[in-house]
């Protein structure tokens, strides 16, 4: 059923005009592939029972989004007490969940309304619509409150954005005589999360990046070892591992795919370059000064 969906994903955002990256066949990997249009990156994650996303993949796939500008998404049939919903995002681990309809949807400008919480389907409220209906028609928000049955911190707490239960919003569009529903942007969620900044660095080629004032931040669950911010440079660090040439194929796929660059650093090698990488050795690393001879000898072997 996976390899069914993850094909059927793939066709869908090929078709709406998306450029994809290979599947990522190296594991363990937080995504499975990336895709791009425009300037909308994707990091995608498909898995049958959404059950199977752990804490551990979902908050690499995130820390990735939220570095890449990009936004994660895991598209999923079913959790393990029955079938998704259509037009509903799902969470687990603050990752947005969909159905591959949905992203159909999605794709032609059709954002869901609905999203699914403990306790049931919520929506989100448009609270700059709820309080000028509100004070064009002359409703106070006690009056407000005392007509839906809430209290008035209830009220400013929607027209603060909050959510409200799809009872809730219906009683608002019949009182107020337009619906206040706010569609959901998954591009605008990974902007609103809070990630961890503290990770710890083991491998000793990133520590000699590290050592040379260069940002380092560490990966566990992709086809690169870190994400690397030094001048004005995003770059995507790999360092030597088995199946380096494969590793180096899809990296430099990855790269092109998120518009940025990459390197490999290795132990030794004869070669400058792997599969379009540019290949440094730790005795080349060690001699470097400073981070923009790095940068100098990454673009000269590009």
């Amino acid at each position: 059923m996976k390899k069914e969906l993850l094909e059927d994903t793939r066709g869908l955002l090929a078709r709406a005009g998306f450029y994809l990256s290979e599947v990522c066949t190296i594991r363990p990997s937080s995504f499975d592939f990336v895709a791009r249009r425009d300037n909308a990156l994707l990091l995608v994650k498909v898995l049958n029972n959404i059950d199977a996303l752990s804490e551990e993949v979902a908050r690499e796939l995130l820390f990735l989004a939220k570095h890449l500008d990009g936004i994660p998404i895991l598209i999923g049939n079913r959790t393990g007490t029955g079938p998704l919903e259509d037009e509903v995002v799902y969470y687990r681990y603050n990752v947005p969940i969909i159905t591959l309809d949905t992203l159909h949807d999605y794709l032609n400008g059709v954002h869901p309304l609905i999203c699914a919480a403990p306790g049931g389907f919520y929506v989100r409220l448009n609270g700059e619509r709820l309080r000028e209906l509100r004070n064009q028609q002359d409703v106070s928000r006690g009056q407000l409150a005392r007509m839906t049955g809430v209290s008035r911190r209830t009220i400013r707490m929607y027209e603060q954005g909050e959510r409200a239960t799809i009872e809730m919003a219906e009683k608002m569009a019949e009182l107020l005589g337009e619906d206040v529903l706010q569609p959901l942007d998954l591009a605008a969620f990974i902007h609103e999360y809070e990630m961890e900044t503290n990770r710890h660095i083991s491998n000793c080629m990133l520590s000699l990046l590290e050592a040379m004032n260069i940002s380092i931040m560490p990966t566990d669950r992709s086809p690169f070892n870190a994400i690397s911010q030094f001048m004005d440079e995003m770059l995507l660090v790999a360092t030597e591992c088995r199946r380096v040439r494969e590793r180096a194929h899809l990296l430099s796929n990855v790269s092109r795919v998120v518009e940025r660059p990459s390197v490999l650093f290795m132990e030794s090698s004869t070669r400058t370059n792997i599969a379009g990488i540019p290949v440094i050795g730790r005795e080349e690393l060690s001699n470097l000064e400073d981070p923009l001879g790095l940068l100098e000898l990454i673009r000269e072997r590009e």
